[in-house]
C-alpha cells in the first residue's frame, strides 16, 4: 500500500509538471462556456446531454492522458525502473487509474454543476463517472503499451475511441439499444441516466453490475499489458 501512495504522490507531480491540470482547467472553461451559450430549454434535458458530454470529455482526461503518460515514461525509461521497484503492474495501474479518475470526477462535478445545476442523484452520476474513468484508463493503458510514439498511437487510438463512443447512437435514438447492451460503456451511461430519473431499479442494477464487470475487465487488460511491458526491458528501455 505504501509504494502505491508514494507512486500516487509522484504521479500527481508528474501530471502537474506536464501541464495536465492546465489542460483539465481549459476543458472545464471551454465546455462550460459552450454549455452556458446553449438555451436553458435545451440544458433542462440533463438526462440527454450529461451522459453524452461525460462519455466524450472523460476519454480525454483518462484514455488519452494515460496513453500520453505511458509513452513519456517509456521514452524516459521509467518503466524499466518500475520493473525492479516494489510497485507491481497492478499497483502502477491502480495509482494511475485513481489519479486520473479522480481528476475526471472533479471535472465532472464542475462542468455539470455549471451547465445543469445540482439536480440529480449524485451517487449514481459519480458512480457512472468513476466506471467510465476506470474503463477508459484500463483500455488506454492496454492500447498505449503497443506503440512507441504519439504519431504511431494516434490513428489506432482514435479508431478505438470511436468504437467506445458507439453507445451514443442509441442514446440519441439513432439506433436500437439492444445491440449495445454488451458494450463496455453502456452500463456507466445507464447509471448516469438513472441519476436523472431515466430507468428503473432493473436499469440501476444493470448499470452497477455491468460497470463493475467492465471496469474489472478493463483493469485486468491494462494490468496484463503493463506487466508484459515492464518485464520486457528491450520494449521499455527508454531512448
Amino acid at each position: 500500500m505504501i509504494p502505491i501512495l508514494h507512486a500516487l504522490r509522484w504521479d500527481v507531480i508528474v501530471q502537474a509538471r506536464n501541464g495536465f491540470y492546465w489542460a483539465s482547467a481549459f476543458l472545464i472553461v471551454a465546455i462550460s462556456a459552450l454549455l452556458l451559450s446553449v438555451p436553458e430549454t435545451e440544458r433542462a434535458k440533463a438526462a440527454l446531454w450529461v451522459p453524452a458530454i461525460l462519455i466524450i470529455n472523460i476519454q480525454i482526461t483518462t484514455f488519452f492522458f494515460v496513453a500520453g503518460l505511458m509513452l513519456l515514461e517509456r521514452d524516459e525509461g521509467t518503466l524499466n525502473a518500475l520493473a525492479v521497484s516494489p510497485l507491481s503492474a497492478s499497483g502502477y495501474l491502480a495509482m494511475r487509474t485513481f489519479s486520473l479518475t479522480g481528476l475526471a470526477a472533479a471535472e465532472t462535478i464542475v462542468i455539470v454543476w455549471i451547465g445543469f445545476g445540482t439536480a440529480g442523484s449524485w451517487p449514481l452520476i459519480l458512480g457512472g463517472t468513476a466506471a467510465l474513468g476506470v474503463i477508459y484508463t484500463g483500455f488506454g493503458a492496454a492500447v498505449a503499451t503497443r506503440y512507441e510514439s504519439v504519431n504511431a498511437l494516434l490513428l489506432p487510438a482514435s479508431a478505438f475511441v470511436a468504437v467506445l463512443l458507439l453507445p451514443l447512437l442509441p442514446h440519441f435514438g439513432l439506433a436500437p439499444r439492444l445491440p449495445f447492451f454488451m458494450h463496455p460503456l453502456e452500463p456507466p451511461m445507464t447509471l448516469i441516466r438513472a441519476g436523472y430519473g431515466v430507468g428503473d431499479r432493473v436499469d440501476v442494477a444493470f448499470g452497477v453490475l455491468g460497470s463493475f464487470g467492465w471496469s474489472a475487465l478493463a483493469f485486468v487488460c491494462g494490468r496484463n499489458r503493463v506487466s508484459a511491458l515492464m518485464r520486457n526491458t528491450r520494449a521499455s528501455g527508454g531512448r
